[in-house]
């Protein structure tokens, strides 16, 4: 059984290793495989999550049996352009744990931690796994505001998807 919470400090190496886990499969063929080979977990890269689960508004993992699965961060929206009040910044599921329910489980719980409403993710162009499980959860893309973002040094083109608040 999936269980949500508030992520800790202590978490930040868990969830590094799920980001790099995601980044290597998830973006495989959309990112150079050399770097997406390179990646690696560090002590760097640790740190900074551990900074991101002390600023971010809302920093939630997802468990299995006391192991952490996957996780979700996000807050107010980052770009005030957006008509959305909040944004998912980040949200990865491990690969083995994928199509279990981790992940919208954590979308549920990101729901209830903004009174249900409305808000957005961004996901990188062509990664249509994510953009099928965001659609699949209420997500409606909206291309006016898709935008490039520079992360871990790539410029990247991502897509926006918005759902809606409660009425």
């Amino acid at each position: 059984m999936i269980q949500i919470r508030l992520a800790t400090p202590q978490d930040a190496l868990d969830i590094a290793t799920i980001n790099i886990a995601c980044w290597k499969t998830a973006y495989r063929g959309l990112i150079e495989d050399d770097f997406l080979d390179k990646l690696s977990v560090t002590e760097k890269r640790i740190e900074h999550f551990q900074s991101d689960i002390l600023t971010d508004d809302i920093y939630l993992v997802a468990e299995n049996k006391g192991i952490i699965v996957g996780y979700l961060s996000g807050g107010k929206v980052s770009q005030r352009h957006l008509p959305y009040p909040y944004e998912i910044y980040k949200l990865y599921v491990h690969p083995d744990f994928q199509h279990q329910g981790v992940g919208t489980a954590l979308i549920n719980a990101f729901k209830e931690k903004i009174n249900k409403s409305a808000f957005c993710v961004y996901t990188l162009e062509g990664n249509t796994r994510a953009i099928c499980f965001y659609q699949k959860n209420g997500g409606i893309r909206h291309p006016e505001f898709d935008c490039d973002q520079k992360i871990y040094g790539l410029v990247v083109h991502e897509l926006c998807l918005a759902f809606k608040g409660k009425k």
